[in-house]
């Protein structure tokens, strides 16, 4: 399985609450003028179609020429995605209600991990449409942190699985079992082709780049500073900062002067930590804007160009 001619992903990250839906908001309207975009809020407190001016849902809607958006709901997905699995294992092994395992396999939904793959795999159903871009508004820094790394970690369990799987192939042979095709090994295969797909694409700069959003202040820098670590880590492609709310207008206010300062430390820390990537600094605007047209002006103004489109 390999995804060719498919859009190209544009990742926004950061704490809840630092804007990285109006960051999305402003990246994807300005990829509208290159192609079809499509701008998607995975944060399952959604507030995307409330900074657009407009009622979303499930399914893509038109917000401007070539710019369509889309809140999924995550916790339906979760529900359905653990009804399915669910299903599947109660096909398979009928004495579950007999040890009373059936009225576990009905929380599958709430185990942990569900979430990031269910997300994965809204990722990946995106890929699919007829897009030329798709812009991610992800959920807090955390998990989504976690849905992207989710592939690798997915291959190193696949593959030790496959290893063992081919082991006890080889002993059934040995001892003169009957040589057949194994169902096991070839869900084992299709489910590594698929892994090794989405990894190939997450960690291609030029397929799936990757922006923090912060604020100018400890507690989003600090974040930042540590996805930047766990993002080298595992090769993934990094490539700008947005810096948003930041304080320019002037003033002898005494408190604002102090805010301009205490930013001004945290804003040069981003400006040192992320020295090789692309710094882009929004004002704090009041009132926050709202809308196609204001975030047109905005974008044009502060952005100019997408962050992280190469090629």
């Amino acid at each position: 399985m390999r995804w060719k001619d498919v859009a190209r992903l544009f990742h926004f990250l950061g704490k809840g609450g630092v804007g990285k839906t109006t960051s999305s908001a402003l990246q994807a309207i300005l990829l509208s003028r290159k192609g079809k975009t499509l701008l998607v809020s995975l944060d399952p407190a959604h507030n995307l179609g409330d900074v657009l001016g407009i009622e979303l849902g499930e399914e893509p809607k038109e917000v401007k020429e070539n710019l369509h958006a889309m809140e999924p709901d995550v916790t339906k997905l979760m529900e359905e995605y653990g009804k399915s699995i669910a299903k599947e294992i109660e096909s398979h092994y009928k004495y579950l209600k007999v040890l009373n395992l059936d009225k576990i396999i009905r929380t599958i939904e709430y185990t942990p991990g569900v979430e990031e793959q269910v997300l994965l795999e809204t990722i990946a159903r995106l890929m699919e449409m007829k897009y030329d871009y798709i812009v991610i508004d992800h959920a807090p820094t955390a998990l989504s942190v976690r849905v992207l790394l989710l592939p690798q970690i997915m291959l190193t369990w696949l593959n030790h699985i496959r290893e063992l799987r081919l082991q006890i192939l080889k002993r059934r042979k040995l001892i003169g079992a009957e040589s057949i095709e194994d169902k096991v090994l070839e869900i084992l295969n299709t489910e590594i082709e698929k892994y090794k797909a989405l990894e190939e694409t997450f960690k291609s700069i030029k397929s799936s780049p990757i922006t923090i959003v912060v604020n100018p202040e400890e507690m989003p820098c600090l974040e930042a500073a540590r996805i930047r670590d766990v993002l080298r880590r595992f090769d993934m492609p990094l490539c700008g900062v947005v810096i948003n709310k930041v304080i320019v207008a002037d003033s002898i206010d005494p408190t604002l002067l102090e805010m301009k300062e205490m930013q001004r430390k945290w804003i040069n820390f981003i400006e040192s930590s992320f020295k090789d990537y692309r710094i882009v600094k929004v004002p704090y605007l009041v009132p926050p804007p709202r809308g196609v047209r204001e975030l047109e002006e905005i974008a044009k103004k502060y952005l100019g160009e997408p962050m992280c489109c190469y090629g």
